[in-house]
């Protein structure tokens, strides 16, 4: 049964990491999709975790299709590390787990709870950004985050092979609760993090990461293992669309300006329609180096490069609050309601 989504949800962190509570989730809502209302100022988040490393970061949200809501999130406080620098250890003596919260309405969570999922990748330093996908055809959850393997050599197939140590991985679980064993997902030679995947109506799979640029693939085989990106007509493997940089012809798009991809989908009544093309997917970023916030893009098709089926949006206002690598979550008008008498102060 389809819902009628018409709003969103946007659940992020903040900040610079200068107090503690930046590194906590907050919501935004928003009507259309354009323009954000922050719940709560900083320094008053929606959901605390004070286990594991004090702080969270990364969030994604997700409906299940059987009833309610996850959140998986990154175990990490760089507050409480002292910031970043070169003996931070937050990649080499980091936490292997992730922080999941569940919900039946998006109003009341569950207590936090941490889920170890890459303690068996040799020496693994951190499990960082994760994200969730809903597998229709094999009733299951594919989970996937950034793990530093720092084993200098191994013949474990889970440890790094190629240039980086810092690899993808995924897991899969029904519940949030019992994950199978870590499977070493994408392995490049630069480094590889940031994952975002997003299932279309005809079955295609799509994937933006954070590599040397921000690449984006595609495949009707989400399971499939990847080294250096592949162009390939194989539906089976992954295969090369484009990047930003290529697209938009702008090398403030790569790596070097842009972390922390997320891909969504708009609700039907606020798709845009430019130069005749319908534009179904956004595409956040968040522009990391230059200490910006978010920046998005919108997409009449997730396969293609032609500059013409992208767009900058630079109509979206996100709110008074520094967002940062967050996810965007569509919901019904109920929900919506629902969620602002809960948490809006």
């Amino acid at each position: 049964m389809s819902i009628d989504t018409q709003a969103y949800l946007f659940v992020h962190f903040i900040g610079e990491e200068r107090n503690p509570t930046d590194e906590q989730l907050y919501f935004a809502l928003s009507r259309d999709g354009v323009h954000w209302r922050d719940l709560r100022p900083a320094g008053s988040p929606a959901l605390t975790w004070l286990g594991g490393e004090k702080g969270v970061r990364d969030p994604h949200i997700v409906r299940d299709p059987r009833g309610g809501f996850h959140i998986v999130a990154t175990d990490l406080s760089i507050y409480y590390r002292g910031g970043w620098g070169p003996n931070d250890g937050a990649t080499t003596n980091g936490s292997t787990g992730l922080v999941i919260w569940d919900s039946p309405d998006l109003v009341h969570w569950s207590e936090p709870r941490l889920v170890d999922v890459a303690s068996k990748i040799p020496d693994a330093g951190m499990a960082w950004a994760p994200e969730a996908n809903w597998d229709p055809d094999r009733g299951q959850w594919i989970v996937f985050w950034s793990t530093k393997s720092n084993a200098e050599s191994s013949a474990d197939p889970l440890a790094n092979e190629l240039g980086d140590p810092t690899n993808v991985y995924y897991a899969t679980t029904v519940d949030f609760r019992v994950f199978s064993d870590p499977v070493k997902w994408i392995d490049r030679k630069n480094v590889i993090i940031d994952s975002t995947m997003l299932r279309d109506d005809d079955g295609w799979w799509y994937r933006a990461s954070k590599d040397s640029e921000i690449t984006i693939e595609r495949t009707r085989n989400p399971y499939a293992t990847t080294y250096e990106v592949l162009r390939t007509d194989d539906p089976n493997e992954w295969s090369y669309v484009g990047t930003l940089t290529d697209i938009f012809g702008n090398g403030r798009y790569s790596m070097h300006y842009l972390e922390g991809p997320e891909l969504f989908r708009y609700n039907d009544e606020d798709v845009k329609v430019v130069n005749g093309r319908t534009m179904p997917f956004g595409l956040m970023c968040d522009q990391y180096a230059e200490s910006k916030g978010y920046l998005s893009f919108r997409a009449a098709s997730l396969a293609s490069h032609d500059p013409a089926d992208w767009q900058r949006a630079d109509d979206i206002d996100f709110g008074a609050l520094k967002k940062r690598h967050g996810a965007i979550l569509p919901i019904t008008a109920a929900e919506y309601d629902a969620i602002e008498t809960a948490f809006a102060l």
